[in-house]
């Protein structure tokens, strides 16, 4: 069958890697410029620096067995009970498809289903044709504002997940620059991961500080720019300055996490061929992820 995936993040990534055995024919279209979804890593120069989820946990025992495979592909490495990725978190989507089926940069706002057939269309009005199934993997909130034809029961389902956003500064610099000691000592800021730490740079300095879910999700219609502006004057009360030396990068996850989540493993529209799957199935974190999608992928 000819496949349409809509996001490349790790849902649509591993949807294709676990269809693409089955020997379809698959499209994976992605809004952005690569693969990763929350899963994302910048890259300065030669160097890694995870502005997404940096590291993650394994429970269910398939999961687990995935998560090992990409240690043995030297993709991750185990550090007590947290995988960690070894050049950049984006690789485990990455490494899960081919790039030659995967259209970046390419954001799709249409989904027609007519003949049996789904056409999608994108925001420069390019039409992309005749495929047998649509699977989208989305945020659900971005699944409702896609111009498709939803029955009412999937349009509740989606309409009951609601999300909190989280703002993140990125600071790298060239050499060993240290974050002042009052940053930890704040509640604006949820985690700060210390990305040269993780990746034993020497004359590199690269840290992620993830601000909290209140102050972001309250804050999520300010551009990332005026976001930034605001963190610092904040800071600049609490008389703490960041370092001249560092370049500070400013990045709005807006849908981050999903507050509450679906009690099934995915939706399937026989009538429209049509699939939905994420990290809202069944929980809410990066392993619902990996079982939705992969019981999605079974049920086709």
């Amino acid at each position: 069958m000819n496949i349409a995936i809509v996001g490349a993040g790790f849902s649509g990534c591993l949807l294709y890697n676990k269809l693409i055995k089955k020997n379809h024919q698959i499209t994976i279209f992605e809004k952005s410029r690569g693969t990763g979804g929350r899963l994302s890593t910048k890259y300065i120069n030669d160097n890694f620096c995870d502005h997404g989820t940096p590291y993650f946990e394994a429970k269910n025992q398939t999961f687990i067995d995935f998560c090992n495979r990409l240690v043995k592909q030297k993709i991750l490495k185990k550090y007590k009970k947290f995988y960690i990725p070894t050049k950049g978190i984006n690789k485990v989507c990455s490494s899960l498809i081919n790039k030659e089926d995967l259209k970046t940069n390419i954001k799709i706002t249409t989904c027609k289903y007519e003949n049996k057939k789904w056409n999608l269309i994108d925001t420069q009005n390019n039409i992309y044709q005749d495929f047998d199934i649509l699977l989208i993997t989305i945020p659900a909130v971005q699944i409702l504002e896609l111009n498709i034809n939803l029955n009412e029961q999937i349009k509740q389902d989606l309409s009951s997940i609601k999300y909190d956003s989280v703002f993140t500064l990125i600071l790298y610099g060239n050499k060993n620059l240290s974050l002042h000691k009052g940053l930890k000592n704040i509640n604006l800021f949820k985690k700060i991961i210390d990305n040269s730490k993780k990746y034993n740079y020497d004359n590199f300095s690269s840290f992620v500080l993830h601000a909290n879910e209140s102050f972001s999700t309250k804050n999520n219609e300010k551009t990332k720019e005026k976001l930034e502006e605001k963190v610092i004057k904040k800071l600049k009360k609490l008389h703490i300055e960041i370092d001249k030396d560092f370049t500070i990068l400013p990045h709005l996850w807006k849908y981050a996490f999903a507050k509450n989540h679906l009690k099934k493993d995915f939706i399937f529209d026989k009538k429209q061929s049509l699939g939905i799957c994420g990290d809202y199935f069944s929980n809410k974190n990066i392993e619902a992820s990996f079982l939705s999608s992969t019981k999605l992928a079974d049920n086709i």
